[in-house]
């Protein structure tokens, strides 16, 4: 699809540039669309801080960090309810028939991991234990330590962020289809959409080399690579594929993962057989104030959306820099990756970027009405 030229874009590209220029990161890709379609795209700096890297591409691979949740967690658990194998009501009890499950945890809906209302804590670092373990025990590990820890509150008192929770699922999701959530991400969702790069584990890919992939850092575990292995400690220590984080994806393909998923709400969506209904169940608050089963919603005020997405949106941030929101009620529709964590993970100024951003969006495509 050709991208429009028009007076109002080239703020945007100048807005990229400002980003990487004050050091909010080294490097910057960017999309933006109505209702689907793409309108503009845009890309600012070097694949890494290091002088003499390469120039970012559309092409360039990032790191997507917990966009995992919603683009394969999420969206594996939303085909599989579509074809009846589960419910937003099912239990994990009903779901895993593991030993391992201890009886607190088994009453636990998806619908209560989904949109982070469970009781269980926001992190832990798993990875110590994963990385003493035999090679061949830590891919599930995951899983059997978040399913161990205690519960903070009463699932559904409160809303707390937890990583913990998607690695349960993931567990469902490759019990219910006998595959692990990397296969059948790229067998069932991505392939069908015609999205070739979209998935875990770049390395392990016959593409890998071919793209250019933007740098992050080695971050709590000493002596890991900074380009092309997932930034996530837990997620890196199984392996590289974890229901929280794993995920690496170029801009368009984001975008059209994105871009389907609004067509599907609307009752558009080809290339990937779900339907309307369960869409718009995963695309729906589970409650007032609440997100929904895999998705964050705007907060009001404070959004990283900024202040011109309508309350019926949907997105998600990642720890390294990455973002996307879709407006379900207006159209508008923004991917904003980058690769601030390069830069150190305490560097936070993407915090501020990103509303600024996504309000310049807004302006662009005549939607800034307050």
């Amino acid at each position: 699809m050709s991208v429009p030229d028009g007076p109002q874009w080239p703020s945007l590209q100048k807005l990229l540039e400002e980003g990487r220029d004050q050091g909010v990161y080294p490097a910057a890709m960017a999309m933006v669309g109505l209702k689907g379609e793409l309108l503009w795209q845009g890309a600012a700096g070097q694949v890494s801080r290091e002088a003499g890297s390469p120039a970012v591409a559309l092409d360039t691979i990032f790191d997507l960090a917990s966009l995992t949740k919603p683009l394969a967690t999420a969206l594996s658990l939303m085909l599989l309810a579509h074809r009846g194998f589960l419910r937003l009501s099912t239990t994990m009890g009903e779901a895993l028939a593991v030993p391992w499950l201890p009886p607190d945890k088994g009453p636990l809906t998806l619908t209560s991991l989904l949109a982070h209302r469970a009781g269980l804590p926001a992190w832990r670092p798993f990875y110590q234990e994963v990385l003493a373990a035999p090679d061949a025990e830590r891919a599930p590990l995951l899983a059997r330590l978040a399913a161990a820890e205690p519960l903070e509150y009463e699932p559904e008192t409160a809303t707390l962020y937890s990583d913990l929770g998607f690695m349960l699922l993931q567990a469902v999701v490759e019990e219910v289809s006998g595959q692990d959530l990397d296969l059948f991400c790229r067998r069932e969702l991505y392939q069908p959409l015609g999205l070739e790069i979209l998935g875990f584990t770049p390395k392990k890919q016959p593409w890998w080399g071919k793209y250019t992939c933007a740098a992050t850092e080695e971050g709590l575990i000493p002596h890991r690579a900074a380009t092309g292995e997932v930034h996530d400690e837990n997620a890196w220590a199984a392996g590289g594929v974890a229901g929280h984080a794993g995920l690496f994806g170029t801009g368009p393909e984001v975008f059209s993962l994105a871009a389907w998923l609004y067509r599907a709400y609307h009752g558009q969506g080809d290339g990937l057989a779900i339907s309307p209904e369960i869409v718009r169940q995963f695309l729906t608050p589970v409650a007032k104030g609440a997100r929904t089963p895999g998705f964050d919603v705007p907060t009001p005020g404070q959004s990283s959306a900024g202040r011109f997405f309508s309350v019926n949106s949907v997105g998600h941030t990642g720890f390294t820099g990455t973002s996307f929101w879709i407006d379900l009620e207006l159209g508008q529709m923004v991917v904003l990756l980058t690769n601030r964590v390069n830069l150190g993970r305490n560097h936070d100024s993407i915090r501020a970027f990103r509303p600024r951003f996504h309000e310049a969006a807004s302006r662009a495509l005549g939607l800034d009405a307050s």
